[in-house]
């Protein structure tokens, strides 16, 4: 029985961890939260934070028994897979000091510039002065981010009518090592993606459409409100999508494994905003991926990091269902009251997944400025677009949120 490190035992795991003992797999897990959802899935569990790199090597001096594979699902932290391969002399996408670089948003555009990639312009801020100096290059609207953070923390929309001090500062503080990244803001299609990359050929399997629906509600945090697969793209579209992600691929050094890549369709041209080297978090991968497409996402993401074959012909893209993933949020700042979905969602088989991240009795921020604020998803999935439209509607109307 093969033997897989899994990096993260949380909620977002779950579905990795199920599917990795559905393959018959032993499973190894580790996370600092020993009341984590996934803790009582896997067949050893180890409590280690698995975001403190020296953490996790002195576990791994600890642990002396092989492994076959590591994972993470839905985890930012390609060093410490890369790390882990290193040491238990396993597979992962690249080697150590490029997943460092593939982490920074501004090295990584840098590395992606050199391969030919077709990027938003794109500037390294240290100093307010400077980002006074190239909003000037760029023109308004623009994006100012954090290099080394996620799930949309420190991102503002830079317009004309903002305090440009007051977003340097507030962009800064959610900065690990002080530095921020400007880009140019690109309006179009905007498209979350996700590749497989096998003997460097792309299979972009996942595509999806962000909605960005709130973007002025929210302004000037960027607070993204799910999306829609499939997006509406071309055949050449798909296709230049591939282009660009092996071009990334080839910058990374990854000749097989995953790239997860967040992109817009701007005057007919595919760009790449960001690119990572790991599974989306949410449910992309685990539920909205096979719903739309009918490959199981999850399976040859386990079989990549085991290092086994992979029957590529089954990696295609075909319209099985149109899925959409829709967020809760709050409409005001207080202490939440109640939070309930209502009965019906149990019997419809349209609503595949949906759960709130808050209970009752904390505290609910407003205005959202970061992912992590959303009170709840729910997810749905139909074979008629129209209908899957409706049934978003009735959620949203049904769902009680209550507030004071």
């Amino acid at each position: 029985m093969k033997k897989l490190l899994i990096l993260g035992t949380g909620k977002d795991q779950v579905f990795g961890i199920e599917k990795a003992k559905e393959m018959g797999l032993y499973t190894i897990g580790l996370d600092l939260n020993e009341f984590s959802d996934g803790v009582k899935l896997v067949d050893e569990f180890y409590k280690v934070n698995i975001k403190d790199e020296s953490e996790v090597i002195a576990f791994l001096k600890r642990y002396e028994k092989p492994i076959d594979g590591v994972i993470a699902f839905g985890v930012d932290i390609p060093e410490i897979l890369a790390r882990v391969a290193e040491i238990k002399d396993v597979c992962y996408y690249t080697d150590y000091n490029t997943a460092l670089i593939s982490k920074n948003k501004y090295k990584a555009k840098k590395r992606m510039e050199e391969y030919g990639v077709k990027l938003p312009k794109f500037s390294e801020i240290e100093t307010f002065e400077e980002l006074i100096r190239e909003i000037k290059k760029f023109g308004y609207p623009c994006v100012l981010k954090p290099v080394d953070n996620s799930g949309a923390r420190g991102v503002l929309r830079i317009t004309e009518d903002i305090d440009l001090k007051r977003a340097f500062e507030y962009s800064k503080a959610f900065s690990k090592s002080g530095s921020l990244i400007l880009e140019e803001f690109l309006d179009g299609l905007q498209i979350s993606s996700e590749s497989f990359v096998i003997d460097s050929k792309v299979y972009t399997i996942g595509l999806a459409e962000r909605n960005y629906e709130f973007l002025d509600r929210f302004a000037p945090f960027i607070i993204e409100n799910g999306g829609d697969l499939p997006p509406p793209l071309t055949d050449k579209q798909r296709e230049e999508i591939n282009e660009q992600i092996l071009k990334c691929a080839e910058a990374f050094g990854v000749k097989k494994g995953i790239i997860k890549g967040d992109l817009v369709l701007h005057g007919g041209k595919i760009f790449i905003i960001e690119v990572a080297l790991r599974l989306s978090g949410g449910h992309f991968s685990s539920i909205e991926i096979p719903l739309n497409t009918g490959v199981d996402f999850l399976k040859y993401a386990i079989l990549i990091s085991l290092n086994e074959a992979i029957e590529t012909d089954e990696l295609v893209f075909k319209l099985e269902k149109y899925v959409s993933l829709r967020y809760i949020f709050p409409y005001k700042k207080g202490t939440i009251k109640n939070l309930e979905f209502p009965e019906w969602f149990e019997k419809e088989d349209s609503i595949k997944a949906y759960d709130f991240y808050y209970r009752i009795g904390e505290n609910a921020n407003y205005p959202v400025k970061s992912h992590p604020e959303r009170l709840g998803f729910f997810l749905v999935a139909n074979e008629n677009y129209v209908e899957l439209k409706k049934m978003i509607d009735q959620s949203y109307q049904d769902t009680v949120v209550e507030i004071k």
